[in-house]
C-alpha cells in the first residue's frame, strides 16, 4: 500500500531519504512518535449530512503547526491505494472526486502541546449531481522541518567514505472523505482462498469482490475450524474496496492462535461491516472456507 513518497539524494557521501508518511485508516510508528492523531478514521456524507468535524490531537510535548489540504488516491487490485499525481488524468479516471463540493476551515492550524484543534468540513452538493459515491482524501501534515534519524552505523560509514542511509520523516495523516448521493447498493463475495501452514505462521490470501455503486468497508476475521470447534485467530480492521475496482487481492501472514492451533488445517474467513455502516449495519458481508496446504 502506497501512503507517500520517498526521495533520495547524496549528501556528503551519504544517501538521504525524505519520507512523507500519510497514514490511511491506521497510525504507523512514526506518527505515534510525533503524537499526531485525529478523532476519526474516515468521514462519510450521506442522506441529509451537510457538515462534519475533525479534531486534530497533538499529544507531543511541543507546539505543532499543521497544514490541511487534499490528496488523491485511487485503489488498484494488488496495491490497495496509490497516489494520483497532479495532472495525471489517466490515473484520476474512473473515480468520482469530491474536492470541489467540500469546503473546510481552517487550512493551517497551530496546536499547543497536549492540545486539540477542530477542522470543520461543509458539503455543498450541486443540484445536478449524478447518483454515485464521490471521494476525496484530506491530508494533514506538520510544517516542522523533517526530523533526521542518523545511527552510529551511518556516522561510521561517512567516516569511511561509504554510502549509508539517513531518513528524514515528516509525519502526516490522510483519510478518505466520502459523499454518497442517490440510491446506494453493494454486495460482497470472496474467491480463490489459499491457506499455507508455515513453521511460525500461516499465509492466507483471497480475492475480495464488490458489486454495486458504493464502496465496501469492514473487518476481516479469521477462524481456525475443526472437530466441531471454531477458534478465533484475529481481525484485520478497516479493509475497503472502493468503487473504481471490482475486486482486491488480499494477503496476510498470521500467527497461530495460542490455543487451538491444532484446528488450523481449515480456516473460515469473514468480511464483516462496521456497526455504523448505513447499508450493512455490522452484518456479515461475505465469507469463505479453505483447507490448508503445507
Amino acid at each position: 500500500m502506497e501512503y507517500g513518497k520517498i526521495k533520495t539524494k547524496h549528501r556528503g557521501g551519504r544517501i538521504v531519504l525524505f519520507l512523507v508518511l500519510c497514514g490511511f485508516l491506521s497510525f504507523v510508528a512514526v506518527q505515534q512518535a510525533h503524537a499526531l492523531r485525529v478523532s476519526m478514521k474516515r468521514i462519510i456524507f450521506e442522506g441529509r449530512d451537510r457538515s462534519s468535524t475533525i479534531t486534530i490531537i497533538n499529544n507531543s510535548a511541543v507546539e505543532e503547526i499543521y497544514r490541511i489540504g487534499w490528496n488523491r488516491y485511487r485503489m488498484v487490485e494488488d496495491k490497495a491505494l496509490v497516489r494520483v499525481k497532479d495532472g495525471d488524468e489517466e490515473g484520476a479516471a474512473g473515480v468520482l472526486w469530491a474536492e470541489d463540493m467540500i469546503r473546510y476551515a481552517p487550512r493551517r492550524v497551530k496546536v499547543a502541546a497536549g492540545g486539540t484543534q477542530q477542522v470543520r468540513l461543509l458539503l455543498r452538493r450541486p443540484r445536478d449531481l449524478a447518483e454515485g459515491e464521490y471521494r476525496a482524501h484530506i491530508h494533514i501534515v506538520t510544517e516542522e522541518k523533517a526530523e533526521e534519524f542518523v545511527s552510529d552505523a551511518v556516522d561510521q560509514a561517512a567516516l569511511e567514505g561509504k554510502q549509508a542511509v539517513v531518513m528524514n520523516m515528516q509525519p502526516g495523516i490522510s483519510m478518505p472523505v466520502i459523499v454518497r448521493h442517490g440510491k446506494m447498493t453493494a454486495t460482497s463475495e470472496m474467491s480463490e482462498p489459499r491457506l499455507v501452514l508455515n513453521k511460525d505462521d500461516m499465509s492466507v490470501s483471497f480475492k475480495l469482490h464488490r458489486e454495486g455503486n458504493r464502496s465496501l468497508y469492514g473487518n476481516v476475521r479469521f477462524f481456525c475450524i475443526g472437530n466441531g470447534q471454531d477458534v478465533y485467530v484475529r481481525d484485520i480492521r478497516g479493509i475497503a474496496v472502493y468503487p473504481e475496482v471490482s475486486q482486491r487481492s488480499v494477503a496476510y501472514n498470521i500467527e497461530y492462535p495460542k490455543k487451538g492451533a491444532e484446528h488450523c488445517n481449515k480456516m473460515r474467513i469473514e468480511y464483516v461491516a462496521e456497526r455504523d455502516d448505513s447499508l450493512f449495519k455490522g452484518a456479515l458481508m461475505s465469507q469463505i472456507e479453505v483447507d490448508a496446504v503445507r
